[in-house]
């Protein structure tokens, strides 16, 4: 069983949120930092996805709130799925492997 060990929900969840709100952060303030016309017009897209994000320094700590919700919901339902996939191969190798022991149990009465 510890070769299937579960995958810990809030652990990849958390993980997952801080590595995308990170890098929404760091590559706001980047821009913001480096300047220039336009103020990174790919990344500004965000807004549509994220409400209040913009390519600014305010905007940087609003896609790293942003980004750690996102990245925690994506890590915790890619822990469940796994989780759950897992728990139901093991079931059906288990109860294939019951039926194969106890398939010929009457046979012998």
């Amino acid at each position: 069983m510890l070769a299937f060990a579960p995958f810990h929900r809030n652990a990849l969840g958390g993980a997952t949120g801080v590595v995308l709100g990170g890098l929404i952060f760091l590559m706001t303030l980047t821009l913001v930092i480096k300047g220039g016309y336009p103020l990174g017009p790919k990344l500004g897209l965000l807004r549509h996805f994220f409400p209040g994000y913009t390519v600014s320094f305010a905007g940087a700590w609003v896609g790293l709130a942003w980004g750690f919700s996102a990245g925690f919901l994506l890590g915790w339902g890619v822990a469940f799925i796994h989780n759950f996939t897992i728990w139901l191969w093991l079931t059906v190798v288990k109860s294939r492997a019951e039926l194969e022991q106890y398939g010929d149990f009457l046979d012998h009465m």
